[in-house]
């Protein structure tokens, strides 16, 4: 991304070589899993880029809304795809029929309104009864509500109480970003996962419903491994030049020792 807090996700703008593609598309491929013959709603969909994943994931409809006129316009121009309806709207009034969508996707979205509670009276009005929300937003423990976009992050306590007033079941999960290392065994899609010593979630992700969420695929764990992004750093020259510097510090004596304090 070209701004530390860049809102927007533009794929042709911000390709694979940043972590931050695949903490956005992550979240769209796990919702795509939820989305098979179902009538969808993409709420904030930004570029576009989530709602043309979730259709070719076998979504019967997409109905997906931004605020921005500029970014529905770039929707329709850079991810058209036949089943998707790109519209101009606000997302505290949609204005689309009560009970119209089986799933509701709405990534990044709840931290950045002043009446969250509209919001959320918003999408249970347009869900169906049986009908199922994935919706997500930073930590604020993590991000301490830096960012100027934002109107308020929430803990993970405080999201699940707040979502918890509209629906009767909530579970959270929580994303995390890293540096991977693979072992590849041509042919094969499934892997073995081992993970380290556990941080702070960046983000939290909500699956909401009125009725119990009995799913196989909240079961698993979902990873995307970004070859690219760990390249893009080593060739980085700022990097490179701080690892040159820092080479040549650590060998002065009493540095190591220097920098045991500082990092406290």
């Amino acid at each position: 991304m070209s701004k530390i807090f860049d809102e927007r996700l533009v794929p042709e703008e911000s390709t694979e070589d940043n972590i931050i593609y695949n903490e956005h598309l992550i979240r769209y491929r796990l919702a795509g899993e939820f989305v098979k013959e179902k009538i969808v709603l993409d709420i904030a969909c930004g570029s576009g880029y989530g709602a043309k994943i979730l259709a070719k994931k076998g979504a019967k409809e997409v109905i997906a809304i931004d605020i921005d006129e500029k970014s529905i316009k770039k929707a329709k121009e850079n991810f058209r795809e036949e089943k998707v309806e790109y519209i101009v709207g606000d997302c505290l009034d949609t204005k689309l029929e009560d009970k119209k969508f089986d799933t509701i996707v709405s990534f990044e979205t709840i931290e950045h309104l002043k009446n969250q509670d509209k919001y959320l009276e918003e999408l249970k009005r347009v869900l169906k009864d049986d009908g199922l929300i994935v919706v997500s937003t930073p930590n604020r423990e993590v991000f301490g509500n830096k960012n100027p976009f934002h109107v308020h992050e929430f803990t993970k306590k405080e999201f699940e109480e707040l979502l918890k007033k509209y629906f009767q079941y909530v579970q959270i999960f929580e994303q995390r970003n890293g540096l991977a290392s693979s072992i590849q065994i041509s042919g094969l899609e499934e892997a073995k996962v081992y993970f380290g010593e556990k941080t702070k979630p960046w983000y939290y992700i909500a699956f909401c419903s009125n009725i119990e969420i009995a799913s196989d695929l909240l079961k698993k764990n979902y990873l995307s491994v970004n070859y690219v992004a760990l390249e893009n750093i080593n060739n980085n020259l700022g990097f490179k030049l701080v690892n040159r510097i820092y080479s040549f510090l650590i060998k002065i004596p009493g540095i190591k020792k220097l920098f045991k304090i500082i990092k406290k």
